[in-house]
């Protein structure tokens, strides 16, 4: 927000006070008063308090250049044109032809309705309008949001559509002459999201989980990847364990020798299920031998996991 900047939110509701010394109290700011025609503040109307609780006293207009921020308070200038029908002669505008933007629809120039004026920024010191929010209640704010319309987007009030509006300074008076209006903007703010909104919220909040399940993922492949290889380490060993039961087995079975002894050429001396047993015998050793290589290769795969699973 740019150093002069402030929002009808932060003036409606303020303290008026003025007088020679600017110490009697006016009142409280009511509404916001925008330039009939142009994208700008013009002024805002003070509610009085009435006198003795009984007695009604007409509202008061202040200029946008008739007063000082003081400590928080809008404090009027003693000059003859800071109030009123002087202040909007000087200001070059009719009374009644000033808006209050406060609470319009907002409508894109092809009809689509982006709920109504809300809170708008502007420059304290020229008027000119910066930002304006937008309002579709309560409800629809809390659950979308509301989008922030720059004034580049802001083609302007215009007569004749919208909602009904009622004269500067007399809303809630019937009158047979009901007039409409709304304030206008560019199809390009259809491309504006909505912020603040509890959609937005879960959005944000989908998007982290899904980040951290990623990281989770990944990191857990990571450390199935470092354990299967010690895995594959320890494996080699009892690979090449049974490989030494194949060679002792064949060895001490004597297959040659047993082939020719049933062709009629070697007699053989032991029963053919003996040298069987001692050649199972002989390579289960073997296997022995490699699977003590082998000791603890789940262990490892465990530890490798473990130690992968917690490395930041």
């Amino acid at each position: 927000m740019a150093k002069n900047s402030i929002t009808t939110n932060e003036i409606i509701g303020t303290r008026v006070i003025g007088g020679k010394r600017g110490t009697r109290r006016i009142g409280k700011v009511r509404r916001i008063v925008f330039h009939p025609k142009e994208k700008r503040v013009v002024g805002f109307i003070v509610k009085r308090p009435d006198l003795l609780w009984m007695f009604h006293r007409k509202d008061k207009f202040v200029a946008i250049d008739g007063y000082d921020l003081i400590d928080g308070r809008i404090c009027i200038r003693l000059d003859a044109d800071a109030t009123d029908r002087a202040a909007c002669k000087k200001l070059g505008v009719e009374w009644d032809d000033c808006v209050l933007w406060i609470g319009l629809p907002i409508l894109t120039e092809d009809g689509t309705e982006f709920g109504f004026v809300g809170n708008v920024t502007f420059n304290r010191l020229t008027g000119a309008v910066e930002m304006v929010e937008t309002d579709a209640g309560a409800t629809s704010n809390a659950l979308l949001g509301k989008r922030l319309i720059p004034v580049e987007l802001i083609t302007g009030f215009k007569r004749g559509v919208g909602a009904a509006i009622a004269q500067t300074g007399k809303e809630g008076v019937q009158t047979d002459n009901v007039e409409y209006g709304a304030i206008l903007i560019s199809d390009e703010a259809k491309e504006i999201v909505a912020e603040g909104g509890l959609a937005e919220k879960a959005g944000a909040a989908t998007a982290v989980a899904a980040d951290k399940a990623g990281k989770a993922v990944k990191k857990t492949g990571e450390a199935v990847n470092k354990g299967a290889k010690a895995v594959g380490e320890r494996a080699e060993a009892t690979k090449e364990g049974f490989i030494g039961f194949k060679e002792e087995f064949q060895k001490e079975s004597g297959t040659a020798d047993k082939k020719k002894a049933l062709e009629g050429e070697v007699e053989e001396t032991e029963s053919t299920g003996e040298q069987i047993g001692k050649a199972v015998n002989q390579g289960a050793k073997a296997v022995g031998k490699q699977i003590k290589k082998s000791k603890g290769m789940f262990s490892a795969f465990k530890e490798e996991y473990n130690k992968a699973r917690h490395d930041d």
